[in-house]
């Protein structure tokens, strides 16, 4: 019973891969039960509850985080375009994967975008001591949704660079005639996660 568990989360976990807009399923779901118990418990709004300083200060923090992920997005885009070993051409060019792969590189960029946007328009938005519009509410959705995008970054940087060590490790081990090995067919679905 407990395979059979593991296995259907284990389906669901990598079929997120091929969908971004579940990572905007969990902001709403981490952000909603968040609300929800802070409003049924009275305690634990994290952003809520510091001085106006403070949540600024945690505002702008997560600006600039932002701003330094997206300059690593960029440089993770440049390897993945540059790279042009056999698995890399077939990652880039075969049908479901590749467009999974351009699914997730635009929709990483994109957040760092739209993270970076909601935390300084609430730098503008959140002028009292006390944040009674609710400006921390969307700076928390931002940062839950920056995690979740975190999480893709990580993958597609592990998955690149494991095809373009193995793509250099072919091209250094000769086959048995003394030509380079390939791949020998399309890439799985993903690099394992170590």
């Amino acid at each position: 019973m407990m395979h059979g568990h593991s296995g259907a989360l284990a389906r669901l976990w990598h079929s997120s891969r091929e969908r971004p807009v579940a990572d905007w399923w969990v902001m709403v779901a981490v952000v909603g039960l968040h609300f929800a118990w802070v409003r049924w418990a009275g305690s634990g709004d994290l952003l809520g509850r510091p001085s106006q300083d403070q949540r600024l200060s945690v505002y702008t923090t997560g600006a600039t985080v932002v701003a330094i992920v997206g300059s690593f997005v960029t440089a993770a885009i440049a390897q993945y375009a540059q790279s042009s070993g056999p698995r890399m051409r077939a990652l880039r060019t075969t049908g479901r994967l590749a467009a999974q792969f351009r699914r997730n590189w635009v929709s990483i960029l994109s957040a760092t975008i739209i993270i970076a946007g909601v935390c300084l328009t609430a730098t503008v938005l959140d002028v009292r001591p006390k944040d009674t519009w609710g400006v921390h509410w969307m700076v928390e959705a931002a940062l839950v949704l920056g995690a979740c995008r975190a999480y893709r970054l990580h993958w597609l940087f592990v998955t690149v660079i494991t095809y373009t060590d193995r793509d250099v490790q072919d091209e250094r081990t000769p086959r048995g005639d003394g030509t380079p090995q390939g791949t020998g067919g399309v890439p799985d679905q993903g690099a394992p996660i170590r």
